[in-house]
Order: structure tokens, then C-alpha cells, then sequence
């Protein structure tokens, strides 16, 4: 027998079309969580200009880039193991209830900041140093009896990111497709390369070529020239002490407003209002005004005539 479908039989036979398959439905999608998510951790704005004479001499544009980062937990933890528990509660009178709460274990990943966030141990230090980068870097005194600063790592939350070099600008944007374990492995791959040329240019010249390719003769320059002193890396903090002193300033505001709340949910405020009708519809307020008047006269050195003269 001869079918104008035909299917095999290890395949489910062909559904026929029902007519509640043509009812618009809703679906409700949760995106996933962790380094799958689809949530965006960086931003950035680049704004580059360039003049006349600077394209006919081949200088670099006038750019200044600025990116707004957020480091997510699994990008600085490692997780070891992954279990399930489960806890039994037993109430009198009900049947028992059955927890299951899942246990992660895990550790931290100590990923270095690039040279530009190794430089500055705090915002103060960066708001005073007013020729950007004018002041020694941290790690660079090599006098034997500097002390070396700790190497700061990356941590869970908010960083942001400032440069004035469109060559930082470009890498900047090359590593944002790569995470911060591939950014720490770039950043030792230069490093080695230019320890490498500085030994002689003993470099492989092919493997160079594999892992970056470079536009241009830079002449005598090393194959990543440090362009960190243009750019400058600083966390930012969870709260703002702006932020807190604002709540305080406000803090009697919304005293009083839970106040009027209060005296309008308790019927204060509607018992206030109809007391003050009754009053005004009396002759009360009437008799309140006339003597005020009068008082007013007499303050002003208006007197009767009628007073006895002496």
C-alpha cells in the first residue's frame, strides 16, 4: 500500500493539528542563571575624534572610553562539590514535611586586575593624582628597600574602567568576549612576549603573528607596548555615602508622612473634617472674626468717641 506519508517505525506517527493548537498561549521563560545567563556585565562608551593636520601627520585620534563592569559570583569562585540534603520536619497534629536544600561548596578564584587596576589603592589616591598617571605606579619602585603592595584580585561587584588610549580602547573591547581567566592568560602571554624582546627580540616571530596581529610599523617598540599608564581600573563601592546621607536627611519626612498615614487609616483626619464643618456652619466664626477685627482697630490707635474726655 502506497500513503502520501510515509514515516519509520521507530518514529511517533504524525499528530493531527487539534484546534486549541490555534489559541494564543503564554510561556513563561526563566533565562538561565550563572555563566549562561544572558544578563549583560559590561558596557561601554567610546567617543574618538580626530583633526586635519593629525590625519596628514598620522597621529592618533583624541578618544577617551569609559566601561562599567559587573563581576558576577561564578566568576571568581570555583565550586567543589554539589549535594542535596534533605531534612525531615515532624509537627504534632500534621503530617511530616520533607526539606531538600542543596549545598554548594566552593572556593575563590584569584584572578590579578590588569596593571591599570594595580596602580591606584583607592579612589582618593586616583582623584589626587592630577597628571593621571604623573605619580610612580604601585609595583614599580624597585629600590631595595621598597615594599612591594599586594596584588589585588578580582572581586564580586561593580568596577569601572577609564582610558584615553584608543589602543587600550581596542583590547578593551577584544576582551570582552574573553573571561577573566583567558584575560589573566593575554595579559602573562604579553608579558612574556615582551621579556622576550627585551632579551634580544628572541621572540618567535610566527607565534606573534598567530596571537595578534598588528597594523603598522611601530618601529622599534615592543611587540605590546604598555599603554596601562593611560588607563586607570577602580571598583566601585555598594553604597554611596551620598546615598545615606540623603536617607537621613529625609528620615523626618517620612516619619511624619507614616504619621498622616496613620491618622487617616485610624479615621482621625475624616473626624477632624466634619468638626470643622459643624463649626463653620455656627455663628461661632463669625463672632471669632468680628472680635479680631476690633482688636486689630484698637492696636492700630482707633478708640471710640464715646470715651470721656478728661
Amino acid at each position: 500500500t502506497s500513503s502520501s506519508t510515509s514515516y519509520t517505525s521507530q518514529d511517533p506517527p504524525p499528530r493531527s493539528e487539534l484546534w486549541w493548537d490555534r489559541i494564543p498561549s503564554i510561556k513563561i521563560v526563566r533565562p538561565p542563571k550563572g555563566p549562561f545567563s544572558p544578563q549583560v556585565d559590561e558596557r561601554c562608551f567610546t567617543y574618538c575624534s580626530q583633526s586635519i593636520t593629525g590625519r596628514i601627520h598620522g597621529h592618533d585620534p583624541w578618544c577617551r572610553t569609559m566601561c562599567v563592569r559587573k563581576v558576577f559570583l561564578h566568576e571568581v569562585t570555583r565550586i567543589l562539590s554539589r549535594h542535596q540534603t534533605e531534612t525531615l520536619h515532624k509537627q504534632p497534629g500534621k503530617p511530616p514535611r520533607r526539606e531538600v536544600t542543596e549545598v554548594i561548596e566552593a572556593a575563590p578564584v584569584n584572578h590579578p586586575l590588569p596593571p591599570e587596576g594595580q596602580r591606584y589603592s583607592g579612589w582618593l589616591q586616583a582623584m589626587f593624582d592630577a597628571t593621571f598617571g604623573g605619580l610612580v605606579a604601585q609595583g614599580e619602585d624597585s629600590s631595595p628597600g621598597a615594599v612591594q603592595p599586594e596584588t589585588k584580585y578580582w572581586k564580586e561587584g561593580w568596577y569601572i574602567w577609564w582610558s584615553r588610549s584608543r589602543w587600550a580602547a581596542q583590547e578593551r573591547m577584544d576582551l570582552m568576549r574573553r573571561s577573566l581567566e583567558n584575560q589573566t592568560e593575554w595579559q602573562q602571554l604579553k608579558e612574556r612576549r615582551n621579556e622576550e624582546w627585551e632579551r634580544g627580540g628572541s621572540y618567535d616571530e610566527h607565534r606573534l603573528n598567530e596571537d595578534v596581529r598588528v597594523l603598522g610599523d611601530h618601529g622599534n617598540a615592543p611587540p605590546f607596548p604598555d599603554v596601562s599608564h593611560e588607563s586607570i581600573l577602580l571598583p566601585l563601592p555598594d553604597t554611596f555615602p551620598l546615598g545615606q546621607q540623603i536617607r537621613n536627611v529625609l528620615a523626618p519626612t517620612w516619619k511624619v508622612l507614616g504619621v498622616v498615614r496613620e491618622s487617616i487609616a485610624s479615621g482621625a483626619q475624616k473626624e477632624l473634617a466634619l468638626r470643622i464643618y459643624e463649626k463653620a456652619l455656627t455663628d461661632e466664626p463669625i463672632k471669632l472674626l468680628r472680635v479680631v477685627c476690633s482688636m486689630i482697630w484698637e492696636n492700630m490707635g482707633f478708640k471710640d468717641d464715646d470715651e470721656p474726655k478728661s
